[in-house]
């Protein structure tokens, strides 16, 4: 356990390196483990962020970072493009909830906030990624990339954000708690501060569970995704309906949309064994 403690916790420094410009001293590893970690960095898309952040290690003779490793370090940096912009990733117009009534009152709020001369840009995204986040996690996708996209975009863009609207529109969809929760994680994980998110309003538990077993989960995650076309249905009944029935941990903090997405995904997985 304190080896892969060892590996959980540098993998975490080096993404604060490259998503937050941290510098955070990270303990010496074997090759097995680097390699273990740059798995672990494509399984959450986080090959780049991952890359950024080694640059301010890879000279440390100390650390033992093996060649090949540095090799695909800088490859990795090469081949990136830059990071995409958040408006192309977390897009405010395509949101949805599997709840009807919740998915209206989404509705509403954009077209009222479309409707306002006074529109806030900053807080429709910052919404847009907490909304997307939530639909990663219920799905049972991984999420880790989504929770520092947003912890990115509050350092780079939250003095512009009103988090008064944001707040009203978390509440009135019934994600006051789901945003917590992904702050929550920020705080635990990446060293964030209370007062950075303005719309946590009460204290969550297990945040930090919750973030390793995120991590843990992750090789599972791609290898279904990977291989989803692949794999005969009737095999893929169980795991399918495990995915589908694991956002019940979420309950609750998203009652209603959580029963609506366990309902989606019965019905979707029903219709794909009758044809």
């Amino acid at each position: 356990m304190e080896n892969y403690n060892i590996l959980i916790r540098n993998f975490l420094r080096i993404i604060r390196s490259g998503a937050f410009f941290e510098n955070r001293p990270i303990r010496i590893m074997s090759a097995y483990k680097w390699s273990e970690m740059v798995n672990l960095a494509y399984a959450h898309d986080l090959t780049t962020i991952l890359a950024k952040g080694m640059e301010q290690y890879v000279h440390d003779d100390q650390l033992n970072i093996p060649k090949d490793q540095i090799e695909v370090i800088r490859q990795q940096l090469q081949n990136s493009s830059p990071m995409m912009a958040f408006s192309s990733l977390y897009n405010f117009d395509h949101l949805h909830f599997h709840n009807k009534q919740l998915n209206a009152d989404l509705k509403q709020i954009r077209d009222d906030e479309y409707a306002d001369n006074e529109k806030s840009y900053e807080t429709m995204q910052l919404m847009a990624i907490i909304v997307t986040n939530v639909e990663h996690m219920l799905n049972g996708e991984s999420y880790l990339k989504g929770i520092i996209d947003l912890g990115r975009y509050l350092r780079s863009e939250g003095n512009k954000v009103d988090f008064v609207k944001l707040e009203n529109w978390l509440t009135k969809t019934k994600m006051t708690k789901m945003a917590s929760y992904q702050g929550a994680i920020l705080i635990e994980g990446f060293g964030f501060n209370l007062e950075e998110f303005p719309f946590i309003t009460s204290k969550v538990k297990n945040a930090k569970k919750a973030l390793m077993r995120s991590l843990d989960s992750a090789p599972s995650i791609a290898y279904n995704y990977d291989n989803s076309n692949k794999r005969d249905l009737a095999n893929d009944t169980y795991p399918s309906m495990k995915r589908n029935l694991s956002c019940l941990k979420y309950y609750r903090l998203a009652r209603q949309e959580v029963i609506a997405t366990v309902f989606q995904g019965f019905k979707r997985r029903l219709t794909e064994i009758e044809e």
